[in-house]
């Protein structure tokens, strides 16, 4: 059983609420679709092998290429590895190749149409200029930084993580980490 999603965004006081989690295309449906010596990545595409897999709670381990740790993670943030044939993956991507949603180290002007889970946000993104952004009315200023990490330096995001995805899209948390609670599509 899965239980709903509610996520406070302390600056600017929004409240985001999302129906239970339903996976992004790409991602894991079920704990069946995680199988011991897969190959997967996370959302900030982080690659690794699954190691072993606990039904009764739904997690997937992983041990990560990148740092030779195992982390149990539920199975819907995880998708098959093989879905980016063809892509870079993790900072590499991000640096070596923009997104849609950016180009030449700088976000795409517009307005990004923001998710949690999959219903749209009370709260958007709009980037105004390559420092710029509006949240809501609200200005505030932000560098992107080689790794793809987005720094809200100022404005109602500051107290917020932030990354370039693939494809353009930006992840956006509270805690830092590679899952991100809301995330926002490039303009189109």
């Amino acid at each position: 059983m899965r239980s709903a999603i509610v996520v406070a965004v302390l600056s600017g006081g929004l409240l985001f609420a999302g129906l239970p989690w339903q996976a992004h295309a790409g991602t894991f449906n079920s704990v069946s679709d995680c199988g011991v010596g897969m190959r997967v990545r996370d959302n900030g595409g982080r690659v690794g092998t699954i190691t072993r897999v606990d039904r009764d709670w739904s997690y997937c381990y992983v041990r990560w290429d990148d740092n030779g740790k195992e982390i149990s993670y539920l199975y819907s943030l995880l998708s098959p590895a093989a879905s980016a044939a063809g892509k870079a993956t993790g900072a590499a991507a991000r640096s070596s190749k923009a997104g849609a949603g950016q180009s030449a180290g700088k976000l795409v002007v517009g307005t990004y149409m923001c998710w949690v889970g999959t219903e749209a946000s009370a709260g958007g993104l709009k980037i105004t200029g390559p420092t710029t952004y509006d949240a809501d009315g609200k200005a505030g200023s932000y560098r992107l930084e080689a790794s793809g990490a987005i720094v809200f330096t100022s404005g109602p995001y500051a107290s917020l993580h932030a990354h370039t995805l693939e494809n353009g899209r930006i992840g956006l948390n509270l805690s830092g980490g590679s899952f991100y609670n809301m995330t926002c599509d490039p303009p189109r």
